[in-house]
């Protein structure tokens, strides 16, 4: 799990490696819970403002925010535009207003939007959840190691196997799957960061307004400390021009904003050092890399309306891939396991724990991983029977 908005992305991944083959070290959940709190404080505080000054730098000087808490939040916000709409667009709002639920609106989220004084969206921004980062992470894994185990199966099944067969159902299938196993927990291979880096946890829409892709290039590249590395075109069911924007952090402003911010409550709740909360978090800052990456798409306001409500909804494609079935054993869920509880550690008030509950060998049940999240923050077990 290589978390481009992390400064500290490659201590976290090195930690996801030894996850996985169930390697535990005693100063893993402080690092993690150090790691997931400050940096993603630097990275959220990164995001806010890169966003508002690139709004104003696009020709918007006056610029309000919103808070979004929910996705209803969000779609109820871009349905009631005070500008002209297609006729596309226009039937998209009616039948949202007409049966809201059926947009998947209880979804949680965290952002801002950023709208003119008439009303008109100008951008949002948005901090991918826990989740959806532990399910994106192990799918990432699991696409790698599809490749491993076909190749144990071939050698098990003989040398006349076809390599684009899908895996073998039966023994041979159960044997790839524990030499795979066996491979992984004796460091036989590791999962490169190429292959877990995930580019879209700290990410922001451009609604463009005329100005473009040349535009919106040509206003990064007068910017100190910020770069575009990277540009796809989407074209089809979907429309936007995808950055991935190189941020060097501004460090004297996040210590100001970190020692202002009502942020200590939170390092407080997860067990950090707050009685010297801004010189742990300043000599943090220091042990990690100099700058982090952002996800930044640039579309129109017709095709956020999609996005969100229309033929590209972006729940509608995480519901298509969670009924998606693996294709080899428990590998797969036991590696999102693995990762949801990782992040949860980090995010809990425990600074310290024993041993990893879920082995990537075993097989778990969902209410497993909620019964060991719930006791990292000492919530009882749901039961008719107290005892």
């Amino acid at each position: 799990m290589y978390i481009s908005a992390y400064l500290h992305r490659r201590q976290l991944m090195q930690i996801t490696q030894r996850w996985i083959a169930d390697r535990l070290e005693d100063e893993d959940a402080l690092q993690l819970t150090r790691i997931l709190t400050y940096d993603s404080f630097v990275a959220w505080h990164s995001l806010v403002d890169f966003v508002q000054t690139l709004t104003r730098r696009l020709g918007h000087p006056r610029v309000r925010q919103l808070p979004l808490y929910a996705k209803k939040d969000l779609k109820d916000l871009i349905t009631t535009p005070a500008e002209a709409t297609s006729a596309r667009v226009d039937e998209l709002i009616r039948n949202y207003r007409r049966t809201p639920e059926f947009y998947y609106v209880g979804s949680p989220m965290a952002g801002y939007l950023f709208h003119d004084p008439q009303g008109r969206v100008l951008s949002l921004c948005r901090f991918k959840r826990v989740k959806r980062i532990a399910e994106k992470a192990s799918r990432y894994a699991a696409l790698y190691l599809d490749a491993h185990l076909r190749g144990t199966q071939r050698r098990l099944e003989g040398d006349g196997a076809n390599e684009t067969a899908p895996p073998a159902p039966a023994a041979a299938g159960d044997e790839s799957e524990k030499a795979l196993v066996r491979q992984i927990c004796q460091g036989g291979i590791s999962l490169p960061r190429e292959a877990m880096q995930i580019q879209d946890v700290a990410g922001a829409k451009i609604i463009d307004r005329g100005f473009g892709p040349q535009g919106l290039e040509a206003a990064i590249s007068r910017w100190r400390g910020v770069a575009i590395v990277d540009k796809e075109v989407h074209r089809g069911v979907y429309n936007a021009v995808h950055y991935t924007v190189r941020l060097d952090i501004d460090a004297p402003s996040i210590i100001e904003a970190f020692a202002a911010s009502p942020y200590q409550a939170t390092c407080r709740r997860r067990g950090l050092p707050v009685e010297r909360g801004r010189a742990d978090f300043e000599g943090f800052l220091d042990s990690g890399a100099g700058h982090l990456s952002l996800d930044l798409i640039l579309t129109s306001f017709e095709e956020l309306i999609e996005s969100e409500i229309g033929r590209s909804m972006h729940e509608a494609r995480i519901f298509r891939q969670r009924q998606e079935r693996a294709l080899y054993g428990n590998i797969p869920v036991n590696i999102e396991y693995i990762l949801e509880y990782l992040l949860a550690v980090g995010l809990s008030p425990v600074v310290k724990i024993d041993e990893i509950p879920f082995k990537i060998w075993g097989r778990y049940l969902p209410d497993t991983l909620s019964f060991c999240i719930r006791r990292l923050y000492g919530i009882p077990e749901f039961s008719l029977i107290d005892g």
